[in-house]
């Protein structure tokens, strides 16, 4: 690790080591038109161009050249270059300390037998949702729109219970679809699940 974040900081490093580039917009624009009536000049000389047209692209660039140089740009004062080397010290020291004995907090696992017991509450709470649902189905009509939503309710739950869409489970998708509304919410969840028992039946 130690290793690694020293590779990741060399590209910081080597600002100290390389030679010193151009500040800024300034300098470098400078230097582009410089190269540029060199240029001109060069293709005056080859022929490449005649006077009048070396005259106004001359007068160009140096109108150029006199606007970048009284361009003002920020002073550099080396305050960026204390940071940077504290950042080239800090990331591989503290990726080193990281991995030190005792760095890491020791974060034990959840017991086995708390995660059965919160698995048999769930599966409890299940139980009395689908015992509520097959009571109120009892008393609704079998071909209205509340028993209808019912069943896709009741037909979800068991299908969550086994792990798996049940027989009997989509025999409710099955009766919901029947008497659900065109617009109802729990239409399309009976459709998918119908769709789903179909392929898992088919493989």
């Amino acid at each position: 690790m130690l290793g690694l974040a020293l590779v990741l900081m060399l590209p910081l490093a080597v600002v100290f080591i390389g030679p010193r580039r151009m500040q800024g917009r300034r300098e470098a624009a400078i230097a582009l038109h410089k190269a540029q009536l060199v240029e001109l000049a060069r293709d005056l000389a080859d022929g490449r161009i005649g006077a009048v047209e070396y005259n106004a692209a001359k007068l160009e660039v140096e109108r150029r050249l006199l606007a970048a140089d009284g361009t003002v740009e920020p002073v550099w004062n080396g305050n960026a270059k204390l940071l940077l080397i504290a950042t080239v010290v800090a990331v591989p020291v503290g990726a080193f300390a990281l991995y030190l004995p005792g760095s890491t907090p020791n974060i034990p696992s959840e017991p086995h037998a708390q995660w059965q017991a919160q698995q048999a509450a769930a599966q409890a709470k299940l139980n009395v949702f689908i015992g509520e649902l097959r009571a109120r189905l009892a008393m609704e009509d079998p071909n209205s729109a509340d028993a209808s939503q019912g069943e896709a309710y009741l037909g979800e739950a068991l299908a969550e219970q086994a792990g798996e869409i049940t027989p009997e489970a989509l025999g409710y998708f099955k009766q919901s679809l029947a008497n659900a509304p065109q617009n109802s919410s729990w239409r399309p969840l009976d459709v998918q699940r119908i769709g789903e028992a179909a392929q898992a039946a088919s493989q």
